[in-house]
């Protein structure tokens, strides 16, 4: 009997309510050549009845008492998995139709070990940068995407890269790290599929998944996040990969344990967490990954590692406070650095408070509009702590010695800006936008967010070399650039084209902010005849004298700036010029507009066969 492409294993414990939801949409995949392998741990509420009560040849149920966790599930999956691909599915999410469609296809097109596939979180936070833009093939030492952003194994696997791998068992959490990591050591490239809704990552409303009640304890969790920094440090040099990686662990994993149950646990308790952490960093903890870190992690690393133990429930409790918005972060300015003025600011080295490389001074882009030849930028300006004076913007190119263009901030609160490209020539490349301001003298600069607003478009405008167009840019990070003098295709906008006392009237929008002309070719020649278009704002009207053109085909263009471009037909009216031509506005093959100019038919024999007579031999 032939191998299944997929495997899909779903560990299954107490999910009742979101069972038929998850077993559903794997068995809805376009995807069809898949086994779905389901394992239920010792469920209580009914699940494992309602597995069974599904029937599809593809599906096979196991049972097994409660083992402490998913590990033992998955494995057992994985001893009965016979799939060219494994992708583990936990029982609370689902999938998209198409999802192991995809992600298998991009596996066998890249030669890849592992694609992730994109995560949409369901009431929960997912590493949204990961899946910027889908990636062919990457390795986990890449910076960029950072595949350790994502260490849960909710991903699409080749079988023969598992091998004899297994999870630990008996961990109520964590125990996916060691797996997944020791995967993207052993893959020979990864796929990130960016482009495709594939897995809904879903947080239970009524917090009852054992990460919502805190996952494994410290006596457990400790040593697992340890083997997996061994890991990373066996299969890592010194450097920024080992950094990166080894930061995630104390960022995402030790700094979780200094929370509000660190505060609720007895003395005893918060002892234990302290030395566990305490451990990790005088195993694991380089400089360069304190420097790299938060202003919360450094403080917390001081006091574990130089015996200052003592102020950490002041300071985890201004943190606990702070990450729930019931505080605001005071920010001070000292000998023109920036520091938050948090507990222990003055006791400990003032490096755990130092924020100056990164104050958060943040600008949330509310619209981003043309209006003429100018960019309006409107949003709002955020500096909890502080209050930032002075502002400007700038546009800055990405050369080796940066060349700016200012301009003048119409409002600070709430922010407005109008960025009139009229008056500033850009030279051809990619401009970012930033914010400047102060902070009691500290200069501060931010790059303003896009958010959910579109992107500008197109704007015609004179460039100082390369085609006369300016547009918005979004980087990787969500924030606005502007791009000029790039024309990667023949522009084309809507118009009409009607004949109207002998002349041909072209009417239509065109977002350009310096002179433009319509121009018509006469096909198989060099002859041009050209008009001025007129606008009023954005709309435009323009007349070509058909008289003082020839008999043949004539391609309607518009010209700006040098650079050429189409009409999309929008309405077409044709008619006469004159007594003796008739003038016929169309759509050419390509979509476009022409136009026409012939000789009009004799009125009479027109006439004579449209009332069925005939005339004099």
């Amino acid at each position: 009997m032939p191998h299944p492409k997929v495997s899909v294993i779903v560990p299954v414990y107490n999910c009742r309510n979101s069972l038929e939801r998850c077993v559903g949409s794997v068995l809805a995949q376009t995807l069809s050549d898949l086994e779905l392998i389901c394992v239920d741990d010792g469920s209580t509420d009914g699940s494992l009845e309602l597995l069974r009560k599904v029937e599809d040849p593809r599906m096979t149920v196991l049972a097994q008492p409660n083992s402490g966790g998913p590990g033992a599930p998955r494995n057992a999956g994985l001893d009965r998995a016979t799939g060219e691909f494994v992708m583990f599915v936990d029982a609370d999410d689902w999938l998209g139709p198409r999802a192991l469609e995809l992600m298998v296809a991009m596996a066998e097109d890249n030669d890849t070990d592992i694609v992730i596939g994109k995560y949409v979180g369901v009431g929960r936070k997912v590493p949204v940068r990961l899946f910027r833009q889908t990636v062919a093939r990457t390795t986990i030492y890449d910076d960029r995407p950072d595949l350790y952003a994502t260490l849960a194994p909710l991903k699409l696997f080749r079988r023969g890269l598992i091998g004899d791998t297994r999870f630990p068992e008996g961990l109520k959490s964590h125990e996916d790290q060691e797996f997944t990591a020791l995967a993207y050591f052993k893959a020979k490239a990864v796929s990130v599929l960016a482009d495709y809704d594939a897995y809904f990552w879903v947080e239970r409303e009524d917090g009852s998944s054992v990460m919502q009640q805190g996952g494994a304890p410290d006596e457990a969790f400790f040593p697992v996040i340890g083997r997996v920094m061994r890991l990373v440090e066996a299969h890592t040099e010194p450097g920024n990969a080992r950094n990166r990686m080894l930061r995630r662990h104390f960022r995402e994993e030790v700094m979780s344990r200094f929370g509000r149950a660190y505060l609720d646990a007895s003395a005893e308790s918060r002892a234990l967490t302290e030395a566990f952490a305490r451990d990790l960093m005088e195993r694991h903890l380089t400089p360069e990954i304190t420097a790299a870190s938060a202003p919360f992690f450094r403080q917390l690393a001081h006091c574990l590692l130089h015996g200052r133990a003592d102020l950490l429930p002041e300071i985890v409790a201004f943190r606990t406070a702070a990450d729930a918005d019931e505080v605001v972060v005071p920010l001070k300015v000292v000998a023109g650095r920036v520091y938050q003025d948090t507990p222990g600011f003055g006791d400990l080295p003032d490096a755990c408070f130092d924020v100056s490389d990164r104050v958060p001074f943040r600008v949330a882009l509310t619209r981003a509009e043309w209006e003429g030849s100018a960019l309006v930028l409107e949003g709002d300006v955020e500096l909890p702590g502080g209050v930032p004076t002075d502002f400007s913007v700038v546009v800055r190119d990405r050369g080796d010695e940066p060349v700016e263009y200012p301009f003048a901030v119409a409002s600070e609160q709430p922010f407005r800006v109008v960025m009139d490209f009229a008056e500033t020539t850009l030279a051809k490349g990619r401009w970012d936008v930033v914010v400047k301001a102060s902070l009691d003298g500290v200069p501060l600069a931010a790059r303003p967010s896009l958010g959910d607003l579109e992107v500008p478009g197109d704007r015609y405008v004179p460039v100082s070399d390369g085609k006369p167009v300016v547009r918005g840019h979004v980087t990787d990070y969500g924030n606005l650039s502007v791009d000029a003098g790039w024309q990667s295709k023949t522009p084309e906008w809507p118009a009409s084209a009607k004949v109207v006392g002998g002349a041909l009237e072209v009417a239509g929008s065109l977002p350009a902010s310096t002179p433009v002309k319509i121009v018509a070719r006469l096909r198989g020649t060099e002859e041009v005849v050209e008009t001025p278009a007129l606008f009023a704002h954005d709309a435009f009207t323009a007349t070509l004298p058909l008289k003082r053109m020839r008999d043949g085909v004539w391609q309607i263009e518009f010209e700006v700036g040098g650079m050429r471009g189409g009409f999309l037909p929008d309405a077409l009216a044709s008619g006469r010029v004159g007594l003796r031509r008739t003038a016929r506005p169309y759509r050419t093959s390509g979509g476009r507009i022409a136009a026409t100019l012939a000789p009009a038919p004799p009125v009479l024999p027109r006439l004579l066969a449209k009332a069925g007579l005939r005339g004099k031999p």
